[in-house]
């Protein structure tokens, strides 16, 4: 199930705020040697694959079902612009998110689990044409975004509508376990990608690359520090998207 939070929008449209400052400071300091321009934002979707070993691990011991070893679908949005004066490199920004769920029901209760991640990076790239419609980059990533684990446990009569516990001055003695744990990232992401000029306003690109990841405590419930969460529950691994750019392309 993809997951994509409202912060991932608002990141993405504070990067296009920036991008279309900084094309309006340099196209005023260039003048009329402002000859070479391209600026293109569009929907990104791909396929992320971090290390689940140690995540379906301790899934295993609550009983439920593994996540996807294979991987998750990762969707989210960007554009770049070149920069002025320096016709082969790329300046950018995506947002982007992804999320998985899984669960089990038992006698009583109903498991479930839910691991996520949404974030946004700015990108720099070098490119070179190799015909007339496609070209070839080299380039990485560099972002910020919030990892994030739920884990929780419901009495299993909760999936029937109730309103009683509302209406009574009184509390059921049905327990909810909710355990919401969350770490912010910083990632660098190096990559390659091919580009492919569709159309004189539409540009595709492939990409493939390695996400490499730093980060501080887990928290829980964004308050309480926790320790001794298996170190290979990250972000870290091969990501692949597909771009599709619209937009306004000066050769």
């Amino acid at each position: 199930m993809i997951n994509l939070k409202f912060n991932i929008h608002m990141k993405i449209r504070i990067l296009f705020v920036i991008i279309m400052l900084y094309v309006f400071c340099v196209k005023s300091s260039f003048g009329q040697d402002f000859t070479k321009f391209s600026i293109s934002g569009g929907p990104i979707i791909g396929w992320y694959v971090p290390s689940m070993e140690d995540l379906n691990k301790e899934l295993n011991k609550l009983g439920i079902p593994e996540m996807s070893k294979s991987g998750f679908l990762n969707v989210g949005g960007g554009g770049f612009l070149i920069i002025p004066g320096l016709s082969k490199f790329r300046l950018g920004g995506i947002g982007y998110g992804f999320s998985s769920e899984t669960s089990a029901e038992f006698q009583n209760t109903i498991k479930t689990a839910k691991f996520s991640y949404s974030g946004a990076a700015i990108s720099l790239e070098y490119f070179e044409k190799i015909s007339k419609k496609f070209d070839v980059s080299f380039g990485g990533l560099i972002g910020y975004g919030t990892l994030g684990l739920n884990i929780a446990k419901y009495p299993k009569d909760y999936k029937n509508w109730n309103i009683t516990p509302f209406v009574n001055d009184s509390l059921l003695s049905n327990q909810i376990l909710i355990n919401d744990y969350t770490k912010k990232i910083l990632t660098l992401q190096p990559q390659i990608s091919i580009g492919y000029d569709m159309l004189k306003f539409l540009y595709l690109k492939v990409s493939a690359g390695y996400c490499f990841s730093v980060s501080g405590k887990w928290k829980l419930n964004n308050v309480l520090e926790v320790n001794n969460i298996p170190s290979g529950i990250k972000a870290d691994g091969f990501s692949f998207t597909l771009g599709i750019q619209a937009g306004l392309f000066v050769k």
